[in-house]
């Protein structure tokens, strides 16, 4: 005769793919502390406004990636706030840093990468965790 051990149910696993988006959200978020870091140090001469967005980048990637860890279901509003604001940050640094216009070539092509990726994480997010609820609610009911 087989004995019960525990009624609890097993803890499920993050998915990988929340995990990979997770550590790519927290590597941003370091870049963007780093920056601040050395902005508020002293060790670069940024101008206050671009610090001020560094941080809002940094919280905004610290907040994706917790989202992303735990399945919260604000992280896609999050990680594309995420791509706008950075996106922005970036199309915005030409006249922000006063760059030559040879020097600003890319910054539109970057911030728009960025945008498309903020854009493709909450599209992914959302559709991972409408998944996972899926999942949990078909074992609730019992249509297994």
């Amino acid at each position: 005769m087989a004995q019960v051990v525990s009624m609890e149910t097993p803890p499920k696993r993050r998915p990988r793919g929340r995990v990979v988006v997770a550590v790519v959200f927290g590597l941003l978020a370091l870049n963007a502390w780093w920056q601040v870091i050395a902005d508020v140090s002293g060790m670069s001469q940024e101008p206050r406004l671009l610090t001020a967005w560094q941080a809002l980048c940094g919280v905004l990637a610290v907040a994706a990636a917790w989202g992303s860890w735990t399945g919260a279901s604000w992280v896609p509003v999050v990680a594309l706030l995420y791509g706008v604001v950075t996106g922005a940050m970036i199309a915005a640094l030409g006249p922000l840093l006063d760059l030559p216009p040879e020097s600003r070539n890319g910054l539109w092509t970057g911030g728009a990468i960025v945008l498309v990726f903020g854009l493709w994480s909450a599209w992914w997010l959302r559709r991972s965790l409408r998944r996972e609820r899926a999942r949990e609610t078909s074992h609730i009911v019992g249509f297994d």
